[in-house]
């Protein structure tokens, strides 16, 4: 039994320079570093494809000197609980290290874990200013590879979701243009960010908007504004297809800056 260890988790799919200087000052804090590595179906879940496979990926994590072991874990619920669990069976302490993209306020393993003694929270490992991402890595191999044979479409930017589905239509610097399908009868989650404000247009159908405390209905070619912080959510309780276009303002435009307040699908 070790007396304590300091427990990073993550898909590293692939793995960039921002997941070095995460895995390097996770180490600081413990001489055991264990990394648990997500699933490539909670990759799949997250962003349609896994790039690398898991074992392509362990090997990786292994090789890297600060790295003392990899485990899987039961990553179903799309949380860390069960890789902390895991660790709790060989440690007496868990340090638990997020990155700078999580806060006390948007990680599901604080509720379960906030009265265990033996379990800490650190935040902000490795710097708040995120270095790299894996998506924005292959949101680039995307467009070069668009680019280079002739606009064929290498599409993985059209991700399903368990409301429908969106498409990324482009992107730069500090903005993002999307556009949301969102079925019959579905709803989104209730959820903020911390680092983007929100436009939506209606395109297409009826949608049901809460915006704080404010609920409204707005009709095809209808506009609202979502403010950084504001809590919100989207459903169509329509019989017919609705279709949002959202235009992102940001300097963090990716799933990590979602914190879930309520869902029906479980991924709160």
């Amino acid at each position: 039994m070790k007396k304590n260890i300091c427990l990073v988790t993550g898909g590293f799919d692939p793995i960039h320079s921002g997941h070095i200087q995460y895995l390097k000052e996770a180490k600081k804090i413990s001489d055991y570093l264990v990394v648990g590595l997500n699933s490539d179906d909670w990759l799949i879940r997250k962003k349609k494809v896994a790039f690398m496979p898991f074992e392509e990926r362990k090997n990786i994590l292994l090789s890297m000197e600060v790295v003392n072991s990899v485990i899987d874990f039961n990553d179903l619920d799309n949380s860390a609980c069960d890789a902390i669990s895991k660790c709790l069976e060989f440690s007496q302490r868990v340090v638990f290290a997020n990155g700078g993209d999580r806060g006390r306020d948007n990680i599901p393993e604080i509720e379960k874990f906030k009265d265990n003694q033996n379990i800490d929270f650190i935040f902000s490992v490795g710097g708040s200013d995120k270095l790299n991402s894996s998506s924005w890595i292959i949101d680039d191999f995307v467009k070069n590879y668009n680019a280079v044979n002739n606009n064929s479409q290498y599409d993985i930017l059209n991700i399903k979701a368990p409301w429908g589905g969106h498409d990324t239509i482009v992107e730069g610097e500090g903005y993002k243009l999307k556009q949301l399908f969102v079925t019959p009868g579905s709803k989104l989650s209730l959820q903020y960010h911390h680092h983007r404000s929100e436009h939506w247009v209606v395109a297409k159908g009826t949608a049901s908007v809460q915006l704080g405390e404010k609920h409204l209905e707005l009709n095809s070619g209808e506009y609202i504004y979502i403010p950084t912080g504001e809590k919100h959510r989207i459903s169509n309780n329509t019989n017919s297809d609705l279709i949002i276009i959202e235009v992102q303002n940001g300097n963090i435009l990716d799933e990590s800056d979602i914190v879930r307040l309520e869902d029906s699908f479980g991924r709160v």
